[in-house]
């Protein structure tokens, strides 16, 4: 059931190739995944949401974090997990574009926010006397709905060119669907198709890394001739998080591309390089910024006390 005429609404997505008796300790372990996805980043949410106090650009921006990697990770997991134990392979092409579509928004957006927030980080400890007027909560909101917009502008059209393409195949070789894999199911020219998405990549990464690079050698500069400890601690310390949650999100990406490129790694791996792309950074940044945010570590332990105390 590898052809399909252009008008079947139905595509077969391959997924995991796993032995009937993993089927189960697989989706419990995906389970466990997704839940510890949920309740790390719906907490850190609500935290932020209900806590006046943390009413800050940094935290706007990191609340538009959690929202990416909620959108990535739900729109993988339960389907991955369906399949999982159901061996049902069949995916309509409308559920498939709409799962392709938000893992690349929790990409293309990510990249955004991530350098949306360099900048933030730049003002607060380059510029800390006017850093209030700068970043002030009506500019932050503009700047992540500047983000989303762009992210969203650049995916529409890359969807478009794909979905204009004529179907001639329906088995997608991969554990879930993205761009790449739908447009593989044409047997017409993809060129434009190719070019526009390297375009896109190399847009966001290139702004990202740029952004990043320069925001981040400022800063250094800047620490180098601080002669308060207290304040040059602080500063590294606060660019030490967000670097390890954009380093974490461009490795797993880069691992991800590179299983692509090499014909002897097995299809199993090169999902699950993919697929950790998708759920590593949504489990590890809630525990990064969780430990290494002084404010919201301190509403934990606070929220910890209390309930030992009210018992």
């Amino acid at each position: 059931m590898t052809e399909s005429s252009e008008n079947s609404s139905m595509l077969i997505l391959e997924g995991f190739s796993i032995l009937p008796e993993l089927r189960v300790p697989v989706f419990i372990l995906s389970l466990a995944v997704y839940a510890v996805i949920l309740a790390g980043n719906l907490t850190l949410l609500f935290a932020i949401v209900f806590h006046r106090h943390l009413h800050k650009p940094m935290y706007t921006l990191l609340s538009n974090m959690i929202i990416c990697d909620l959108i990535g990770s739900t729109a993988l997991m339960p389907r991955l997990m369906y399949g999982v134990m159901t061996e049902v392979k069949q995916i309509s092409i409308y559920a498939c574009v709409i799962q392709a579509f938000c893992i690349h928004s929790y990409g293309s957006a990510t990249q955004l926010i991530l350098t949306v927030m360099a900048v933030d980080r730049y003002f607060a400890i380059c510029n800390p006397l006017r850093y209030h007027a700068i970043m002030t909560t009506k500019t932050t909101v503009k700047l992540c709905l500047l983000a989303w917009g762009v992210a969203f502008v650049l995916l529409f059209i890359l969807f478009f060119l794909t979905l204009r393409l004529p179907r001639c195949r329906s088995l997608i070789v991969h554990a879930y669907c993205f761009n790449g894999s739908l447009y593989l199911l044409s047997c017409v020219d993809t060129t434009v198709n190719n070019m526009y998405g390297l375009f896109v990549t190399y847009f966001l990464s290139t702004v990202s890394f740029s952004a990043i690079a320069f925001t981040y050698t400022k800063i250094l500069i800047m620490c180098l001739f601080k002669t308060e400890n207290n304040s040059k601690s602080k500063a590294i310390h606060t660019c030490s998080t967000h670097l390890s949650v954009y380093f974490l999100f461009e490795i797993t990406a880069l691992f991800s591309i590179i299983a692509l490129r090499f014909p002897n790694v097995s299809p199993n791996a090169i999902k699950a390089m993919g697929t950790l792309m998708v759920v590593l950074p949504p489990v590890a940044n809630p525990i990064i910024y969780g430990l290494n945010t002084k404010e919201i570590r301190n509403i934990f332990t606070k929220c910890i006390k209390n309930r030992i105390s009210n018992r």
